[in-house]
């Protein structure tokens, strides 16, 4: 393999040397340190799709720690390791010293727990995309600048890219893919966050779903409850109980989710992993952001995504967003008549 690496990037002797003098078929074990959330995950999904068809030969583990268990992707790798973090000192010390020795390891996740685990795994060339530029020379032979302007699954890619590998476009999730001409009309809605302070409140939630029901008469307007206990649909019953295209789907298992997601013609939420699910099916969304950054989690290679936020950072109003629904139908389903019947009396 060639090291594909200019002065955007770092690359140690040891790691050229290794790079140069291997080729793909040689590689036999891949360690993948990915300690994350629900919807990270997704956004790993094409790089381990990828991984596998650069490294077919290649025995892939997947390293995570005990806190984030939900949605591991296990279906794409060989073997999950699940690192030791609430025993004692001994145990943890054990736990890191466990993993055989590998010939590449990709920390893609720049924590304190990723560093150490990093730093006591034995590999042929370690890479890595850390934040802070002096982690290069203490723990990689290659350190890539991650820019969080990209889609994060987009991001990832670069590391297969730096050994000549071309990724597929629309990336392969290895998930349930949403297929326009099949899908009824339907709307979801996800109002649930990991914080609350990165979603619109449950008040503005229930009035965003009253008027859409009104303006968008001929779709089903269906909220999707949560795994957790807290994110129950409750609070929605007199909409529904007043809009007959209104109804509270129950919390369901991830792996009825995507099927169930796929089917769907939009999903509207804010920053949540249940989103970063709805992109690895391709389903369309309306993301609407105003406290994280939102070019990280809304590709561009597919038109079917749309982001609604303010160039002054305020919390988008109802107007904003079915707005920006409108447009997104219209541009996904051209064939359908228009979408909207606006509502004259409706407030903002």
């Amino acid at each position: 393999m060639r090291a594909w690496i200019d002065k955007c990037a770092y690359l140690s002797r040891r790691g050229r040397r290794w790079l140069e003098s291997t080729a793909p078929n040689e590689v036999k074990r891949i360690l993948v340190i990915r300690q994350c959330a629900f919807g990270d995950y997704m956004a790993a999904r094409p790089f381990l799709v990828e991984l596998r068809r650069l490294f077919p030969e290649a025995h892939i583990t997947l390293a995570t720690v005990t806190t984030y268990r939900y949605a591991v992707p296990e279906d794409l790798v060989d073997e999950v390791f699940v690192q030791e973090t609430r025993g004692s000192l001994a145990e943890q010390w054990r736990s890191l010293r466990a993993l055989e020795p590998v010939d590449i390891l990709f920390d893609l996740a720049d924590t304190s727990r990723s560093r150490v685990l990093t730093l006591m795994a034995p590999a042929a060339i370690k890479l890595g995309f850390p934040y802070r530029g002096v982690f290069n020379r203490l723990l990689y032979d290659v350190g890539l600048r991650r820019s969080n302007y990209h889609y994060e699954a987009e991001v990832l890619l670069d590391f297969l890219k730096v050994m000549g590998h071309k990724p597929r476009y629309p990336l392969d999730f290895a998930m349930p893919v949403h297929r326009p001409a099949e899908s009824p009309r339907v709307i979801a809605y996800f109002p649930f966050a990991s914080k609350a302070e990165k979603s619109l409140s449950l008040d503005s939630w229930c009035q965003l779903i009253d008027r859409a029901a009104r303006e968008f008469p001929d779709y089903h307007h269906v909220l999707l409850e949560g795994h957790k206990t807290e994110e129950s649909g409750d609070f929605l019953a007199e909409v529904a109980a007043r809009q007959a295209n209104v109804e509270v789907q129950p919390r369901m298992s991830l792996e009825a989710l995507g099927p169930w997601m796929a089917g769907v013609s939009a999903l509207v939420c804010g920053d949540t992993g249940v989103r970063n699910l709805a992109l690895a099916t391709h389903t369309p969304t309306l993301g609407i952001f105003f406290q994280t950054l939102p070019y990280r989690y809304w590709p561009r290679y597919e038109s079917c995504h749309e982001a609604v936020f303010l160039r002054s950072g305020e919390v988008p109003g109802s107007t904003d967003i079915l707005q920006g629904l409108e447009e997104l139908l219209t541009r996904v389903y051209p064939e359908r008549e228009a979408p909207r019947q606006p509502d004259a009396g409706a407030s903002p």
